[in-house]
């Protein structure tokens, strides 16, 4: 059995290391939970027994827990400028052996390392199958639904890669890539304005009608383009923000 009692405590012990009241560590604290609380939500509508939806919501709990250590040793949150963070949470999970402390029954350690590695690819990997591509696909679509939430309640200095606003535009590359690809090569990003892209991009990478539907009822999307237009002091970003909302409100309504 799955003690989510246990494990959520367990996870406020080990969180407790990396001063949980600085904004960063805070801000990827909440995350976290609120991705635990999605991912059994997104479980529950998948109509999946009680156990799964247990492994469900500690799966979100496992997702980021190697983004307390990535800080510690990088000072960013920034994947190309230190570690891949979800490497480096199933390393901490497994190869720092931290998942003893969680007593999850070892016939789901393959099914967590597979979720965890597969949240923040591009794509998930084309090998998985069964129960290990299905709880991929269920923390990659609860961690992009908070990843909007998150987008549009906290300050932008937590949020945001570079320190730097002053930013002239978003590059035409990662544009094409967006309107394109409909995804983002995060080696190409160099600004904080580009990085505005990779959030609009997760419109495309969803897995389940309930996730698109969440995200259809909210104004996530909206919101975060007037924020970034009070953010970011240059018009040519203001425009180039109205076009990517205009394009991924025309997708959404497309779909319902």
């Amino acid at each position: 059995m799955i003690d989510v009692e246990l494990a959520k405590k367990e996870f406020d012990k080990y969180v407790s290391n990396f001063n949980p009241n600085e904004g960063r560590i805070k801000l990827k604290i909440e995350h976290i939970k609120r991705v635990a609380e999605m991912s059994k939500k997104l479980a529950m509508n998948l109509n999946l027994d009680e156990e799964y939806i247990k492994l469900a919501e500690i799966i979100g709990l496992f997702h980021d827990i190697g983004r307390f250590k990535q800080v510690e040793l990088f000072n960013t949150f920034s994947d190309k400028d230190s570690v891949n963070h979800a490497e480096f949470s199933v390393k901490t999970l497994f190869d720092d052996n931290l998942i003893a402390n969680f007593n999850i029954d070892e016939k789901y350690h393959q099914i967590i390392k597979s979720a965890v590695l597969n949240h923040n690819k591009p794509r998930i990997d084309s090998a998985l199958t069964g129960d290990e591509l299905l709880f991929a696909k269920i923390i990659r679509d609860a961690d992009k639904l908070d990843i909007f939430y998150t987008i549009c309640e906290y300050d932008f200095e937590s949020i945001f890669w570079y320190p730097e606003f002053d930013c002239e535009r978003i590059s035409d590359i990662i544009i094409n890539q967006f309107i394109n690809d409909h995804s983002i090569n995060y080696p190409d990003i160099k600004t904080n304005a580009d990085v505005i892209l990779c959030f609009y991009a997760y419109i495309y990478d969803f897995n389940f009608d309930f996730s698109l539907g969440f995200l259809k009822t909210k104004d996530y999307l909206e919101t975060f383009a007037g924020r970034v237009k009070q953010k970011f002091s240059s018009e040519i970003v203001g425009q180039q923000v109205d076009e990517i909302l205009k394009i991924s409100n025309d997708y959404l309504n497309s779909i319902f």
